[in-house]
């Protein structure tokens, strides 16, 4: 095995499995504690990690890397998303520290940036299309609000290594030389400046061969491309088997902008969750949603069940954040497995939410068949149910990115 990524979320794992098999590499994902099947180029292995306490978060990293690291990859890949979500305490920083320590390596780069998508970095801060990470929608995210760009800060605050940047002209530059030097002088986790695809390609022609990584899915872009080059890999033709026909269910429980403009950009029937209902009578609100998505996939042949809800309609509730989002995890759990024997495509936007609805369909592993948008690729089960799906992270995605999925998956 050449790469062996571990993901924070299943989003961030599908989107990095997606670029990885664009650009020529046989990727499998893994999803939670699911076995690693041998025979692929790449593997990712997809936790619900991102939210969690930097104890468990950090347990639940060296457990997979304990499984991917029976392949013998070249290299290991922590992945977390472009727009570096996270908070104060983690866990970005104490998982790339435990990485560090189980392979023994005192030296690492973050490499955060996917400007296919939006999400550059120059001199230590992080940009979204433009605009400073803490002045960009990531700011009203109810888990993970992210209220600094610079990330050289906000990192620090999360590990006790010391932290520093790879300039944008270092990246322009020799490379491996500023690294050692970097490391000559203390540094430990060199954040790397990418504003271009090019400075990607860049930093993976530099660092194909160091054994830790860090970053989000723009180097599974540029690292094949090396891989290829020097023979490590054989090219394949990616997939395009489609399954369109049957009945489709979207089950939106991102709060993202991205996500509520591509809502309304689709338009249709589509039922919204009653949080209060919810958290009040939960058996109830699930029959009604149930019944609501059945009727929908008979009247215009798919389904549209969202929780997704601004911020000022979320403060609206007055109720607790993470007590709703569990709810709402089981709630969109509970509906994926009653009718996935009526659907044949199911298309997902958010992290918690697909992996709450992986681990209710019990897929353990997937290969990706096709891409829908940058950083969106379909996936087939190994194994699993026959139906393809979609997992969205919640910023990704086209304005038309739910028309898109369903005529394309």
């Amino acid at each position: 095995m050449i790469f062996a990524a571990i993901a924070d979320d299943f989003t961030g794992g599908t989107d990095l499995a997606g670029m990885l098999h664009e650009n020529g590499a046989r990727t499998v994902l893994v999803f939670g504690d699911g076995a690693v099947p041998a025979g692929y180029d790449a593997a990712v292995v997809c936790l619900k990690s991102r939210s969690l306490a930097p104890a468990r978060a950090v347990q639940m990293s060296v457990d997979a890397l304990a499984r991917l690291r029976v392949h013998h990859p070249r290299q290991v890949f922590s992945k977390y998303c472009s727009t570096f979500d996270s908070t104060p305490k983690g866990n970005i920083g104490p998982i790339t520290d435990a990485l560090m320590n189980e392979l023994g390596e005192p030296f690492t780069l973050a490499v955060p940036a996917l400007p296919v998508n939006g999400r550059t970095q120059y001199l230590g801060h992080l940009f979204v299309n433009g605009v400073p990470l803490h002045e960009s929608p990531m700011r009203n995210h109810p888990l993970n609000p992210m209220t600094d760009s610079n990330l050289v800060r906000w990192l620090g605050r999360q590990t006790p290594s010391r932290v520093g940047v790879l300039p944008l002209a270092a990246v322009a530059g020799d490379l491996a030389i500023a690294a050692q030097q970097m490391e000559t002088d203390g540094v430990e986790i060199a954040l790397a400046d990418a504003i271009t695809d090019g400075d990607l390609d860049a930093i993976a022609e530099a660092f194909a061969d160091f054994p830790l990584l860090t970053g989000g899915s723009g180097l599974g872009m540029a690292l094949p491309k090396v891989w290829l080059r020097r023979g490590w890999l054989t090219p394949h033709e990616p997939g395009l088997t489609l399954h369109t026909q049957g009945a489709a269910l979207i089950l939106a429980g991102s709060c993202s902008a991205a996500t509520l403009a591509q809502l309304e950009r689709l338009g249709g029937q589509q039922a919204n969750v009653n949080a209060m209902e919810l958290t009040r009578d939960p058996e109830a609100e699930t029959g009604r949603i149930l019944k609501e998505a059945r009727r929908q996939m008979r009247e215009q042949g798919h389904a549209v069940i969202r929780s997704s809800a601004t911020a000022e309609e979320r403060d609206a509730t007055g109720l607790d954040a993470r007590l709703v989002a569990e709810e709402l995890e089981t709630l969109f759990g509970v509906i994926a497995a009653t009718l996935a024997d009526e659907i044949t495509r199911l298309i997902v936007a958010g992290g918690e939410t697909s992996g709450a609805v992986t681990a209710a369909l019990g897929v353990e592993a997937a290969e990706v068949t096709r891409i829908i948008d940058p950083g969106v690729p379909a996936i087939r089960p190994v194994g699993g149910p026959p139906i393809t799906l979609v997992l969205k992270s919640g910023n990704f995605g086209s304005p038309d990115f739910f028309r898109k999925a369903l005529e394309n998956s």
